[in-house]
């Protein structure tokens, strides 16, 4: 997401439109997604498949059944995920907030609740001298604490999730090259 999405209407407005781009997103995936789609074309074989068994045996067609369980575990695993990333990069995002918060509004606006206790203890110079932290609190641009909080760690719940979801789909399309073999 670019900054100049946010700049016209402001970043709530604009993290509304990305929550309804990822309803709907996440809405189509588990609809008509290409992943989805296969597996539950698999597990409507695999009914098929056991309905004719145990019409024509007479017999339970567990086998075939469990193909298609297993397919829809494979879409349930993957919503899992999908739920598991948007609570952690809501997490993320909230700390994120939190640091945004604390930097940019708490620690100059203590200065200033301080430096008014000052004035009205007739301490004038210390007052004054408060007011001159603030406003140079006020005056940076970066929020160096909160980058280096967020963006300074080398792992994070994100980046671990993240590899974990790419670790399961090298799994998965390594299992699904050698049952094609």
């Amino acid at each position: 997401m670019f900054l100049f999405r946010y700049k016209k209407d402001g970043l709530p407005l604009g993290l509304i439109r990305v929550h309804d781009v990822l309803i709907r997103d996440t809405v189509d995936h588990f609809e008509k997604g290409k992943d989805v789609r296969t597996r539950i074309k698999q597990a409507r074989k695999a009914v098929k498949k056991a309905l004719r068994f145990a019409k024509k045996k007479n017999i339970n067609p567990g086998l075939k059944i469990g193909v298609a369980r297993e397919e829809f575990e494979q879409i349930r695993e993957e919503l899992e995920y999908t739920r598991k990333s948007l609570l952690t990069t809501y997490s993320r995002l909230h700390d994120a907030l939190e640091r945004i918060q604390q930097e940019r509004i708490e620690e100059p606006l203590s200065l200033i609740e301080n430096a008014h206790e000052l004035f009205r203890e007739k301490q004038i110079e210390r007052g004054i001298e408060t007011l001159k932290k603030s406003q140079g609190e006020m005056e940076k641009k970066v929020l160096i604490k909160t980058r280096t909080a967020i963006f300074g760690g080398i792992s994070n719940e994100v980046t671990n999730l993240k590899e974990e979801i790419e670790e399961l789909r090298k799994r998965r399309r390594q299992s699904k090259k050698q049952k094609n073999r």
